[in-house]
């Protein structure tokens, strides 16, 4: 296209260049030079457009390896990260560089990276000349080309997980409405909630129940909890997390031990299951018990000091009965502790005491919680009457309480069916980590 442009001027100039009176002839040799000028430089600066836009590819994926190896260097603890990053936004750079073109020099690029926060920062700058062509008339012989490419990643923290999984009577409650069908029409029983304690031979119905077809609420958030330990394996947060699995119902039962096995932690989280003792949920002295036992959480940026979040799944209520397999014996919880608003009838039926979440919070971990919602039926309303007691007197406070006990906005859910039970799991689970490199420009 140069070419051709260049020639078609030439053919049109040729009449004035023979024109005999010899003014035109004249002053079209001053203008021509100009006119070449004008367009052999928009075709120079065109293909010097097209080179930059090269170099800076070239630049942002080197800024980008520098930011993540300086990432990867200060997790690892090396205190020499940042020229390790240095030395690889530079091998990058050069690894790229256009030998095939001639036309292009390019200088070695200054490389800078930084740290502000969990945000590791890098930038790559670059001067360059492209060569000429036309311009070369007029002794131009080289454009320059300089540009400064920056690139933010998130530096993976270093973070204990603390799962606590509610798995009382109520967590035995049908996952939808469709369940709960099922449970009615295939085997005749209108017993939605707490039917599951094995209380004597042929009482635990939760295996009856799943071999009809019916998905329970535990077995939803049992499943998004097995997934989401699936997606941190995958994920940039594979060895930087370690996770411990316990149960809630009267008391606390640890049923994995804090680890990094994360493929160990799957199988622990997917034998989870209701409990056939204790039966109750007391929440206050399962998040105290859990408490005693936490580590002092650290600021997550080596491994020696990781940050601690405790992610609790639960549906909020609570109840004082307590039943023991070993005698058969129901009785009051021992451990519990009255907390307004409350039901006062055989169960003692009350919300979640964001008091029990309180110390957790105030050693520095982040407390997230899910409300996975107590689901009372008419079916419910219509077989027992503590059951209105829960839902006019209970379940009102129930989401302030909830809201409370997390550790602000953003810490805590509420959710009724499958998909957003697993919704508000997955993303519990992703703020909790917080192990996600982002990639900012």
């Amino acid at each position: 296209m140069p070419i051709k442009l260049f020639r078609n001027v030439l053919r049109d100039v040729q009449p004035f260049l023979h024109h005999s009176g010899g003014t035109v002839a004249i002053l079209f040799a001053v203008a021509l030079f100009p006119i070449l000028m004008a367009a052999g430089g928009a075709i120079d600066y065109a293909a010097t457009i097209r080179a930059r836009q090269s170099i800076d590819s070239l630049a942002d994926s080197a800024a980008l390896a520098a930011a993540e190896v300086a990432a990867q260097q200060y997790r690892a603890g090396n205190s020499g990260w940042n020229a390790a990053a240095v030395t690889a936004g530079q091998k990058s750079f050069a690894a790229g560089m256009m030998t095939s073109r001639a036309d292009v020099t390019i200088a070695a690029p200054t490389v800078t990276v930084s740290m502000n926060g969990q945000t590791m920062s890098a930038s790559v700058t670059y001067s360059a000349a492209v060569r000429t062509n036309l311009l070369r008339i007029a002794r131009i012989n080289t454009m320059a080309v300089r540009n400064t490419m920056s690139t933010s990643v998130t530096v993976a923290k270093y973070t204990d997980l603390h799962i606590v999984i509610d798995n009382s009577q109520s967590m035995g409650m049908a996952a939808s409405a469709a369940d709960e069908n099922i449970i009615q029409t295939k085997l005749g029983t209108t017993c939605f909630l707490g039917c599951h304690i094995n209380a004597f031979a042929g009482s635990d119905t939760a295996a009856t129940y799943r071999a009809a077809g019916a998905t329970l609420r535990i077995d939803v958030i049992k499943a998004a909890v097995v997934q989401s330990l699936t997606n941190l394996m995958t994920s940039t947060a594979s060895g930087t997390v370690r996770v411990a699995i316990y149960t809630l119902n009267n008391t606390l039962t640890q049923v994995f031990p804090l680890s990094s096995n994360l493929s160990a932690a799957i199988v622990a989280a997917s034998s989870v299951d209701l409990s056939t003792d204790s039966g109750g949920t007391n929440i206050t002295y399962s998040l105290n018990s859990l408490n005693a036992t936490l580590p002092t959480p650290g600021n997550g940026m080596n491994a020696a000091s990781p940050k601690g979040a405790v992610l609790l799944f639960t549906d909020a209520v609570q109840d004082h009965e307590q039943f023991t397999l070993a005698t058969g014996v129901w009785a009051n919880d021992p451990n519990w502790v009255p907390y307004s608003p409350s039901v006062y009838n055989q169960w003692d039926y009350q919300p979640i005491d964001p008091g029990g979440c309180a110390p957790i919070k105030s050693r520095g971990y982040s407390m997230l919680v899910l409300n996975a919602q107590y689901v009372i039926t008419s079916t419910d309303l219509a077989e027992q009457s503590r059951y209105a007691d829960i839902q006019n007197i209970v379940l009102p406070a129930v989401p302030g309480n909830i809201a409370a006990c997390s550790s602000g906005t953003g810490y805590y859910y509420s959710a009724n069916s499958p998909a957003q039970i697993t919704s508000a799991v997955t993303n519990m689970f992703a703020s909790a980590a917080n192990n996600i490199a982002r990639l900012t420009q």
